[in-house]
């Protein structure tokens, strides 16, 4: 008896040519009737957006690089891919109120297609949903590459998400999650996201159904996050959040951003060379504003400013750290070699019960 099913013993072509969504919604009946692993062997299915039901696996070897630098890598976004045939939905892959699913080793192309459709969107109506999405290459999307709203359990591993046209990940409304060795890079919004309120144009039914927040108790541990056009780690409204051995780099808004949250944890975290080419206070590694039981430590920022594969038009970053309005917070022992080109910590007062000490500071001679 065979461990999966394979895709195309339903009638799936993986031509990149041919529409193979009715193969695949047949295999999704059929895997949640029985064996809930469906294989997909090496290709291109293109597919129109589909709904995915609990308690099954879409698995393939998608065995993804990064770019196609000097011409030397064409297979690099993955030799198992899942293309976009039409963009009319909230995402490819919906996962709204299921779960037990994991997303395995694809590749998902959101083909530039339709507005603000994302490749993984989930979402709970009341239970856990033990999402998981691994090993995954996510890009070209109009919306986000993955969309947590009001998702409640989830992981996300080893993935390499990018080139999507809001966020790597938008966890708005996400609780209970892990998001560890994963790549978020070259999106046009953040990294990652919790933007504390919902998507413009949602009817007032649907906002009071989800509740929106922030993000909460998320950890983000080991995880890559590079140049993202609106910053790199983007928060509002969060609380109990574990920022934990980041790599934050290049992003062209703040590295952190972190404004009306309450008892999150950033440490042991590299900052290096974010708010590129931002004006004014937007110009920064770090910035907490409206903060309350935070701890900054351990991290250690550094500028480059001799960095050499962007143009810059300024000096960036301005300010190592922005503080502004902390309520017992903890921003202490913080390296901060040639961290910004103005001053190490810009601190505008508005604290109470607050310690902001032993952050070493080197100013560039650049």
């Amino acid at each position: 008896m065979s461990v999966c099913l394979n895709i195309k013993d339903f009638g799936a072509k993986g031509d990149g040519k041919s529409d193979d969504t009715p193969a695949l919604l047949k295999a999704m009946e059929k895997a949640k009737s029985g064996n809930g692993t469906i294989w997909f062997p090496t290709g291109t299915y293109c597919i129109h957006p589909v709904k995915v039901p609990s308690h099954i696996a879409l698995k393939g070897a998608s065995n993804w690089g990064y770019e196609n630098k000097g011409k030397k890598d064409p297979e690099f976004e993955g030799r198992t891919i899942l293309k976009a045939l039409s963009g009319d939905a909230r995402a490819l892959l919906d996962c709204h109120d299921t779960r037990g699913t994991r997303i395995i080793g694809l590749t998902l192309d959101g083909n530039k297609l339709g507005k603000s459709m994302h490749g993984i969107y989930a979402r709970h109506t009341g239970c856990e949903l033990h999402l998981v999405i691994e090993d995954c290459r996510i890009n070209h999307f109009t919306g986000s590459g993955i969309r947590l709203e009001k998702a409640w359990v989830f992981a996300i591993r080893r993935c390499l998400i990018m080139w999507n046209d809001e966020h790597g990940i938008d966890c708005t409304g996400g609780y209970d999650g892990w998001v560890i060795d994963t790549m978020l890079t070259a999106n046009a919004g953040a990294g990652f996201y919790a933007g504390g309120e919902a998507p413009k144009g949602m009817d007032e039914k649907e906002k009071k159904a989800i509740g929106f927040f922030g993000s909460a108790s998320v950890m983000l541990t080991a995880n890559r996050i590079e140049w993202n056009r609106a910053g790199g780690i983007i928060l509002n409204g969060a609380n109990s959040m574990q920022i934990n051995g980041c790599s934050i780099d290049h992003n062209f808004g703040p590295g952190i951003m972190m404004t009306d949250s309450t008892a999150n944890t950033v440490s042991g975290c590299k900052v290096r060379t974010n708010g590129v080419d931002c004006e004014g206070e937007k110009s920064c590694q770090i910035r907490l504003e409206d903060c309350n039981g935070t701890a900054v430590t351990g991290n250690t920022l550094w500028g480059w400013f001799n960095r050499g594969e962007y143009d810059y038009k300024e000096a960036d970053p301005l300010y190592g750290m922005i503080l502004k309005n902390l309520n017992g917070c903890v921003v202490a022992n913080n390296a901060m070699y040639h961290a910004s080109s103005l001053k190490g910590i810009h601190d505008h007062g508005g604290h109470e019960a607050t310690v902001i000490e032993n952050n070493t500071y080197v100013k560039p001679t650049k």
